[in-house]
């Protein structure tokens, strides 16, 4: 420990995935000194692996708001970071191939339609005119579409982020594991990497799947799971769908070269690495051409693999530590956490400078779990 670099800073952010370097570019554009530092590259981990959906419906009651707020901050994004995105508002696409499912989603549908969000339930009709690639011999009920929904590439939003955040004034810490958390009298006082020692007095733990193993060190049981997300990608071909769309076997959509990301459920897993199953391809192969038979002529060129972090209900904690002075939390997003990237960046941005965020975070308490309890 004593060979570390010291660096002081004003706030340290903990993991460069969508979370943290939004989180970090709120606050530098503030003018606070900011460190972020990440085990490895950023972006590299869920963030840079994901779909790519920026999806407002089919979401918690609690958690619409969030979407809401940050779909608007999404528009002119890519103007604001200088660099192209891909970001696209081709809207999201949601099958019924059951009853039941189409009877749950309409009292969903009311549910956000009164929240303010403009989605629309479909017919059978309506879904096969907006979707003529849909296998005309497949059982269906109806779905429900959002026009106002979408993607972005993950790749180009995370070279965008990183200029971004160079031009802030961020330090980037890439490579930098973040092992230790110094406190005293129970407040934060820095930080302790693979290189260097963060001298600071507040510090965001927005480490995904990591964050669980940092609390653990302070002796606090962080109540998340985990699953490989994994997609598929296929060659380029000529544009077929234009919406972002999922049914009951995973989702799909086509990027702006052509290229259709296949995505099949996510596997609950241990060990936290991120290799390609031959699940996937499997999945994919039985369950997506019945769908979506022009698949079939398809052929596949890569796929990866990511981490994703859940949480017993399928919100993410967004919250102070309990017991620890200057030390926040944002992780256990569950998959879906791309989209709110932008707003929770704003929001704890504002927690930390003003001292409250100007949405209520109430229901992402940690507290919600029950009592915080030590692993020690």
């Amino acid at each position: 420990m004593s060979d570390l670099k010291t660096v002081d800073c004003d706030v340290l952010v903990i993991g460069g995935g969508i979370t943290g370097c939004f989180i970090a570019l709120s606050l530098a554009r503030k003018g606070l000194k900011v460190c972020l530092a990440d085990k490895g590259p950023l972006f590299r981990e869920a963030s840079g692996r994901s779909g790519g959906g920026v999806r407002q419906q089919f979401r918690n009651p609690a958690e619409l708001p969030l979407a809401m707020e940050s779909v608007a901050l999404w528009q002119g994004l890519g103007e604001q970071l200088g660099e192209d995105i891909e970001y696209f508002q081709g809207g999201s696409l949601r099958l019924h191939r059951t009853r039941q499912l189409h009877e749950e989603d309409t009292a969903r549908v009311e549910r956000e339609r009164g929240l303010g969000l403009d989605v629309r339930l479909l017919s059978p009709q309506q879904v096969r005119a907006r979707l003529p690639v849909l296998s005309e011999q497949i059982e269906l009920y109806g779905g429900t579409y959002c026009a106002r929904d979408g993607t972005a590439n993950p790749l180009l939003l995370g070279r965008a982020l990183t200029h971004a955040l160079t031009r802030a004034g961020v330090a980037l810490h890439d490579h930098e594991e973040i092992r230790r958390l110094d406190v005293s009298g129970k407040r934060l006082t820095g930080a302790r990497g693979s290189s260097c020692h963060f001298r600071c007095p507040a510090a965001v733990n927005a480490a995904g799947p990591w964050a669980r193993k940092l609390l653990a060190s302070l002796g606090l049981d962080f109540p998340v799971a985990f699953r490989k997300s994994q997609i598929l990608v296929t060659e380029p071909v000529s544009p077929v769908i234009r919406e972002f769309v999922s049914f009951d076997k995973g989702y799909l959509r086509q990027a702006k070269d052509g290229n259709l990301h296949l995505g099949v459920r996510g596997i609950p897993i241990g060990a936290l690495e991120t290799s390609q199953t031959l699940s996937s391809f499997e999945d994919v192969a039985r369950d997506f051409p019945e769908a979506f038979p022009f698949l079939a002529d398809i052929q596949i060129i890569r796929g990866f693999a990511g981490i994703t972090t859940w949480t017993p209900d399928g919100i993410p904690i967004l919250d102070k530590v309990p017991g620890v002075v200057g030390l926040w939390v944002a992780s256990g997003f569950s998959g879906h956490g791309f989209c709110l990237g932008p707003v929770v960046g704003k929001l704890f941005c504002e927690w930390i400078t003003a001292g409250r965020p100007s949405l209520d975070l109430s229901a992402f308490a940690w507290s919600r779990f029950g009592s915080v309890e030590k692993t020690v």
